[in-house]
């Protein structure tokens, strides 16, 4: 996020306004967090946006006016640069009050209020606060229990709540384009305006409208409700951090046909197969030298996304098998070989790389790598597919991975493509 100084503060007057009000910033990559009261601020260091609700919109408008200014002041106090007081999109509530508690700590010039909310009915057109075409006052919120509307002008309800001068951009301005926009708040301030409203009928209107104010101050107090809020991050050239996103590694110990066929659309996709050697390390022990951890490494360092197999081919199969027969080994003792390589392999490149977690296929080769990495227990999250969990685990050393785990003969040919995206996704 690029910005003057530390993030913008966002003051609610409820908690669903501020969680719709936040989602607006979060949409558009901006770190945002909603806090239940003011208490936090000064631990929210790491947030571009903080949504504090001061659950005021049913209190006295003393009352009001005291918990927005607190907030506002701790907000001063913990060095944001922007503000921005949500306000209820059918104007119920201390509106007027509360942008003036704002006001009078003289951090702004003036207040450009936009409540409107043309994609859900709410627009203002000469003044006139209209829900779905009909003035507010002649609405079921004109008989809200706790908080009724009787004013259908913006202008003058903010007038009234306020005690304040307030000036107004009509339609006619919005009609001349941004210069005719300039040239009335220019207008308004110069007639001691401090709370300066706006007509908004169109989506597009809220962000001609902030570039106009934006021209003439940066210390403009944005008032209004979810419309405005989203058009801020573009108004400001805010942009989040390009993310990084990290491949899933993917570590297939089944011999099954069924994971062998999702293998192959994962190769597809654009991973590279790495096939585990064996045969010639059915004698290795954990921590000795192995070619394949090697290969692996690098792969992943070269920034390329890897599956790595064990059974794969029928012929490798045959080799290990025979490998083990001259050293007297058993089938099974030769599975638990492979799993036993798999899982430090598996546990080697997951303390290491940074990546976006892994796709464990097959029982056995689960449980080694969990076992390898002193993981004790899988938290359930979701499902990627039917029956295919995505879980979070944490190794012996702290270090947090998304997992998936699927049984070696099951899953739609596609499932293991549908687990790396779901990884990348999650991260």
């Amino acid at each position: 996020m690029k910005a003057t100084s530390k993030g913008m503060i966002v003051i609610a007057d409820d908690l669903t306004g501020a969680n719709d009000t936040g989602v607006q910033f979060a949409r558009q990559g901006m770190h945002t967090e909603v806090l239940l009261n003011d208490a936090a601020l000064n631990a929210t260091a790491t947030a571009d946006i903080i949504v504090v609700d001061t659950n005021s919109r049913a209190v006295p408008a003393p009352e009001a006016y005291a918990r927005v200014q607190q907030a506002a002041q701790k907000a001063v106090a913990a060095g944001f640069g922007q503000y921005y007081k949500k306000l209820d999109s059918t104007l119920r509530g201390n509106v007027g009050m509360e942008i003036k508690a704002i006001l009078d700590l003289n951090l702004h010039d003036f207040a450009l209020v936009m409540p409107a909310f043309p994609k859900n009915g709410r627009i203002t057109v000469g003044g006139n606060y209209l829900l779905n075409g009909a003035p507010l006052s002649t609405t079921e919120i004109a008989r809200d229990p706790k908080t009724p509307v009787y004013e259908t002008m913006l202008p003058e309800l903010l007038r009234k709540q306020t005690g304040l001068k307030v000036g107004h951009i009509d339609f006619a301005d919005i009609s001349q384009g941004q210069e005719g926009i300039v040239q009335a708040l220019r207008r308004h301030l110069n007639d001691g305006c401090r709370i300066i409203s706006s007509d908004a009928w169109q989506d597009e209107h809220f962000l001609i409208v902030a570039q106009a104010a934006a021209s003439l101050s940066e210390k403009i107090l944005w008032s209004g409700s979810a419309g405005l809020a989203e058009v801020l991050p573009q108004l400001f050239h805010w942009a989040a951090e390009p993310e990084t996103r990290q491949p899933a590694f993917v570590i297939a110990g089944s011999v099954s046909s069924v994971t062998r066929g999702q293998v192959e659309q994962l190769v597809a996709s654009g991973y590279e197969m790495i096939e585990l050697e064996v045969a010639g390390y059915l004698s290795w022990q954990a921590g000795q030298p192995h070619p394949t951890l090697q290969q692996v490494q690098q792969s992943l360092s070269a920034g390329r996304r890897i599956v790595l197999v064990s059974g794969y081919k029928a012929d490798t199969v045959q080799q290990t098998q025979t490998a083990g027969e001259k050293l007297g080994m058993s089938l099974v003792q030769v599975g638990e070989k492979v799993a036993q390589i798999l899982g430090w392999i598996g546990a080697e490149i997951l303390r290491a790389q940074d990546i976006s977690g892994v796709v464990l296929t097959g029982g056995d080769t689960a449980v080694a790598v969990c076992n390898a990495l002193g993981v004790t227990g899988i938290r359930v999250l979701e499902e990627v597919t039917p029956a295919i969990p995505l879980g979070a685990m944490t190794t012996q050393e702290g270090k947090q991975l998304l997992v998936v785990t699927k049984a070696g003969a099951f899953g739609a040919p596609d499932a293991l493509v549908k687990a790396v995206k779901k990884l990348e996704q999650r991260r």
